[in-house]
């Protein structure tokens, strides 16, 4: 599964990001960025999943997960 991020600026001050997820991940965040012009001021940095970071439990029963959260690299804009 593919999961994107997509963090967004605006006069040089950081909005927040969007984090997407799921087979179309990638096409619903291009409609997002379609939404924020760089004539109003946005600037948007693009990042892909390339792994995962997990917090592992290792006790008795064996190993097990208790969390895990993307890794995200820059990428062009599509």
């Amino acid at each position: 599964m593919s999961h994107y991020r997509l963090i967004i600026h605006r006069h040089d001050q950081r909005w927040g990001q969007f984090d997407s997820e799921g087979p179309q991940a990638r096409e619903h965040l291009i409609a997002l960025a379609a939404r924020l012009p760089d004539a109003d001021g946005f600037r948007l940095q693009w990042q892909q999943a390339i792994g995962e970071q997990r917090l592992l439990h290792s006790g008795p029963d064996g190993l097990k997960v208790l969390s895990s959260e993307p890794v995200y690299r820059d990428m062009p804009a599509p």
